[in-house]
């Protein structure tokens, strides 16, 4: 089922209601309040930033706000070189609420940067494979030149061979790595990719000794393997792993094997009585300031990488705390989830670092959203912006518009509300992520987002 826009059309744009309820279409958005530009070359002396955020597009929190439309899609007749693309939300059932939002932001995109001959086709993946996979067939009837969405894993997976099948490229919204592929590019920022950053970040600064707190669970798992995999490619080494249940039963028991409270307290003790054989005056007073110390010795990490958020974080960091793991000594990293206020109040927090999409055009994107729509976009609404913005640009590229994989795997990348991106030929993705640090005034940047990308490398072997 196709569906119209949306019931908040911005304001600028209220002639084109009509349209957009009849023929399930956007032409002639021919506003450019801001461009979607490439990224610039960089000069040849610049040094590469590590690049590494779930903007966590796998499991939203979001109520249904379902919208109604037509029973059959109107495709219309397209003018000469008119470019279509289609956008594949769910905007009934469970999470039609966020995909109204989503479809808000893409509409808000073609009216700011798309062009006279650009036409949006919508259809309603209804939150599942099989809807995806059906919302894709059904947009093909209008011969696209690009799929924009979908927006879960299952979905991209049921939709991607459709789409494949018609040679059609999917700019998909998912974070999981694991749907990327040649011609189905993922714009999601993905966890791996802020563990990647993060983790270079600490060894930047000398942190080489990791650990990880994660959870019981495919996604914990799957994080703990990121964790090894960018230490490994910083010099660093991986000294202790724990994994707690997920529900936060035994937590406590977790966080004590990882920190080896026991051992260090029996070594701590140990120290103590060696000095105590000794008797000089400075082994005594050694012994004082060791009896003095409120921690029983130091952990064997000196960087610790917890894929959690919210409560239980909160929890496992007053555990670590009860066991002595000093912030002092430790730096604690975790995910762009952390970026939450009741979490930088947090006393066990301050210093942590996390990674996240630079926040320079957050308040433009926000405002401009709510002037539209008068209602504040959910976080993930930008990847929405930014997936039509880029949809926009191709359209625009060329003679008369390019959706080539030569074009969207552009080396340079491509610069949006949610920062730098570029698309590697395996569909997967690379952002430009900034470092963000907890101070007790808040966050702030330790390491700011890299400004462009540098050339692809360029193989020297020959067959």
């Amino acid at each position: 089922m196709t569906h119209r826009a949306s019931n908040r059309i911005p304001a600028t744009a209220a002639w084109l209601a009509p349209l957009l309820v009849s023929a399930l279409m956007l032409a002639g958005c021919a506003s450019k309040e801001r461009d979607f530009e490439a990224a610039p070359v960089p000069e040849a002396t610049v040094e590469p930033e590590a690049l590494a955020e779930p903007a966590f597009t796998e499991s939203p929190e979001i109520d249904s706000a379902p919208l109604s439309g037509t029973a059959a899609a109107n495709y219309g007749q397209a003018a000469p070189l008119t470019r279509r693309i289609a956008l594949v939300l769910p905007l009934t059932g469970q999470y039609g609420g966020v995909g109204s939002d989503l479809l808000d932001a893409a509409t808000l995109a073609l009216f700011d940067i798309g062009g006279e001959r650009m036409e949006l086709v919508v259809a309603d993946t209804q939150g599942t494979p099989e809807g995806a996979a059906a919302a894709v067939r059904q947009v093909l009837a209008g011969e696209p030149d690009l799929i924009v969405g979908p927006l879960f894993a299952q979905e991209v997976s049921a939709a991607a061979p459709v789409a494949e099948q018609a040679a059609i490229p999917m700019i998909a919204l998912s974070s999981d790595l694991t749907v990327a592929e040649p011609g189905v590019y993922l714009l999601g920022i993905a966890p791996e990719q802020q563990i990647d950053r993060v983790v270079a970040h600490a060894a930047q600064q000398g942190f080489l000794r990791f650990a990880v707190l994660a959870p019981q669970s495919a996604f914990g798992r799957r994080m703990a393997g990121a964790m090894e995999q960018a230490v490994a490619q910083s010099g660093g080494q991986v000294v202790q792993r724990a994994f707690y249940n997920p529900d936060g039963l035994g937590i406590e028991e977790t966080v004590r094997e990882l920190t080896r409270y026991k051992a260090r307290q029996a070594d701590l003790e140990a120290q103590i009585a060696e000095l105590r054989l000794r008797g000089d005056e400075v082994s005594l007073a050694a012994i004082a300031r060791l009896e003095e110390m409120e921690q029983a010795g130091t952990v064997s990490f000196d960087a610790l990488l917890i894929p959690e958020s919210g409560s239980l974080l909160r929890e496992l960091a007053a555990w670590l705390g009860y066991y002595d793991v000093n912030p002092t000594q430790v730096r604690l990293m975790g995910l762009a989830n952390w970026n939450d206020p009741g979490l930088l109040r947090e006393p066990l927090l301050r210093g942590a670092w996390y990674a996240m999409p630079p926040q320079d055009r957050a308040a433009w994107f926000d405002s401009r959203f709510e002037a539209a729509y008068g209602s504040t976009p959910p976080a993930v609404a930008a990847l929405a912006y930014d997936a039509m913005a880029l949809a926009a640009g191709l359209a625009r590229a060329g003679n008369g518009g390019d959706f080539s994989q030569a074009v969207v795997t552009d080396w340079r990348g491509f610069s949006g509300i949610e920062g730098l991106f570029r698309f590697n030929s395996d569909g997967t993705p690379e952002r430009g992520l900034v470092v963000m640090e907890i101070q007790p005034s808040g966050a702030v940047v330790a390491d700011p987002a890299p400004t462009s990308f540098r050339p692809a490398a360029v193989s020297m072997l020959t067959n």
